[in-house]
Formats: C-alpha cells, structure tokens, sequence
C-alpha cells in the first residue's frame, strides 16, 4: 500500500482542524492522510469547544507553528487545509508567517463548500486578503473541476490542482443482510443547508405510502431538537430514526446495513459522507452542486434533483422502493466510480505535487 516515505514526508508540516474526534469532512481527509505519511507533522488549528477555547487553541498552533518552523530546518512545504470564515484568517495568518516570514512553500487546499459565496458577501479588505492569498499561494488545491474552473476564472492562481477527497480501504466492507424495507441513511450536519429537513417534509407528505416500504436512519448533529420535534409533530417515528452522532465504529456499521444514501444538500464542496457510502456500494441521492455531479451520475449510480425540490426526493426515493433490483446495480457503478479516491491513487497523486513543488 503506498504510503509517503520518511525523506519526503518530514519536510511537509500540515496545518489544519484536528482530525481525532474530527466531525467535519476536512477533518476525515487529514484523519486519512496521517495514516499514509511515514513521518505526520501535523499542527491543529481548531479544535470544537466554546469561541473562547478556539481563540486559545489557535493562538497556541500559532505559538507552536513559529516554534516547528524555527527549530525544524527540514520543512520546506507547509501544507493548509482550509475553509471559510474564521478558518480563512486562521489560515491567512498562518500562510502569510510561512511564506514570507520562513520562506516556505504553501499549499492551500480549500475544503469550503461555497467559497464563492464567502468571496461575493465579503468587504473590501476581505476580498483583497482572499484574492491575495489564493494569487500568491504556491498551489491551490481544490475538490472538483467545478472549483477549479471558479478559481482560474476569477483569481488566476499560480498553480491549482484537483485532488479528490480521499477515503479509507477500511470502510470497504459487504453486507448480505436481507430486508423487508428499503433503508435510506443520512450522515451529517442537522440542518436547512444539508436538505434534511426537506427529505422529513417528503416523508409526513408520504407517510401512508411509505410505511411499510422504507425506513430514514438519520445520523448527526446540529439542530437535532428541531429534528426530533418535526418527528413528533408528523407522527413519523416509525419511519425515521434518529440515532444522534455517531462515531467511525457506529459509523461502518450504519453504512454497511443501509441500502440508499440521501443528502440533498445546497451546497457543498466533496462530501466524504458521499464518497464512503458509495465504497459500500450504494446508490446516491444528491443534488448537482460543487463538486457531486462529478462523482454521482444521473440514473446511472444515483439520483441527482435540484436543491430543494420535494417531488424529485420522493420520485427518487419511490424508485428505489419500487426497483429494489436496481439498488445492486447502481451501486456497484458507485464502488467503481469512488476508486479514484481511495489512497493508492489520492497519496501517489500528493507525492507528486510535493515532489515537484520540491
């Protein structure tokens, strides 16, 4: 299995959300790429807890970023993982100390789902600050061709390259279980952007229809009160389960014991939640934003429909329901299509980008 050897692997300092306990899609990338660099210099720029904590644990990688980079004269790549909002200046302060105070090259690999919206919605400053930092990077790395096609567009980077999200071999798993009911999961952030609350809106309006045909697993957090209430209210506690956060163990097990996955999302970049149920094979249901058109294809491995349009869940779901056949068949275009991002592919394409950043 490639892995990133010792000589390389030791001049690359990654910066980013910390990956244990990460509950984010960056955080699952960098949770993979530790396992796959012989030597992992790796500073956490943001751990969850309370605004204050943030600003303490940030001002401590700060203090530990200028301590890595005096002290280890073998890092010469300082790889960012970002987003948007208080992440960008995060990232911005960091970038600017490496590379024009320590000289150091820097790859900004933008995790953020709607950094056009960021941009557009930002003030003067901001948009200087932004243009400024993705113009001056030594490489952008993004998630889809979609985002690349916006950053050469509009702010003309020195270098941009895609990398897909990666996902891990141990998530590729089988199950054989036989059942009555079509399962659908969900694994995500609660809330309007990940269309969520659009899929309960299709249930209460179906519920006598689906009944006895389908089952909702929804895993996640976020506005999880709003989500059980709206159960309550539709009286569709026999439908939809909510299971709350659930860890990488629950997880798998989840993944495995589904049939369709479902996240009508928004907006998004490359959702990991996406890519790891179709490694378990299973058909999609999503919408055509950033980066999912390039990864689900249209009644070939899943449904895409337009954000937030209820009759194209429910006739999505309705044919899953009455072409259970089909969930074998459009999942197995799924496991293929994901190859891409397992590690062999993903690291080998990072080992050349450092090397020729070297």
């Amino acid at each position: 299995m490639k892995h990133i050897d010792k000589q390389l692997s030791a001049k690359i300092l990654t910066l980013g959300p910390d990956y244990r306990n990460h509950r984010g899609g960056s955080g699952a990338v960098i949770s993979v790429y530790s396992k796959y660099f012989e030597i992992f210099n790796f500073i956490p720029t943001y751990k969850e807890g309370s605004g204050l904590y943030k600003i303490v644990v940030f001002c401590m990688a700060f203090c530990k970023l200028l301590y890595v980079l005096i002290r280890n004269k073998k890092i010469r790549i300082v790889h960012i993982h970002g987003s948007v909002n208080a992440s960008f200046y995060r990232k911005f302060i960091c970038f600017v100390t490496a590379k024009y105070l320590f000289g150091k090259k820097v790859i900004y690999h933008i995790h953020s789902d709607a950094p056009d919206v960021f941009f557009n919605q930002s003030n003067a400053m901001r948009k200087k600050m932004f243009r400024g930092f993705i113009r001056t990077a030594d490489m952008i790395v993004c998630l889809s061709s979609s985002w690349r096609q916006y950053f050469t567009d509009n702010f003309s980077p020195r270098k941009i390259e895609i990398v897909p999200n990666i996902i891990d071999y141990s998530i590729i798993l089988k199950s054989d279980i036989q059942r009555d009911k079509i399962v659908f999961l969900f694994l995500g952030l609660i809330g309007d952007r990940k269309g969520i609350f659009d899929v309960i809106e299709v249930i209460n309006k179906n519920r006598d229809v689906y009944a006895d045909k389908m089952e909702l697993i929804i895993g996640g957090n976020g506005e999880t009160d709003k989500l059980q209430q709206l159960i309550e209210k539709y009286r569709i506690g026999k439908i939809v389960r909510f299971v709350g956060w659930v860890q990488q163990e629950t997880k798998i097990r989840y993944l495995q014991d589904s049939d369709v996955y479902i996240l009508p999302s928004y907006s998004e970049g490359l959702p990991v939640s996406v890519l790891e149920a179709m490694a378990y094979g299973k058909p999609v249901i999503s919408t055509n934003v950033g980066g999912i058109p390039e990864i689900v294809k249209h009644k070939e491995n899943g449904f895409l429909i337009q954000p937030g349009n209820l009759a194209e869940i429910h006739q999505s779901m309705q044919y899953f329901m009455d072409n259970p056949r089909d969930i074998e068949k459009y999942g197995a275009i799924s496991a293929k299509i994901v190859e891409k991002h397992l590690p062999d592919s993903v690291v080998s394409q990072l080992e050349e980008i450092y090397n020729e950043m070297l």
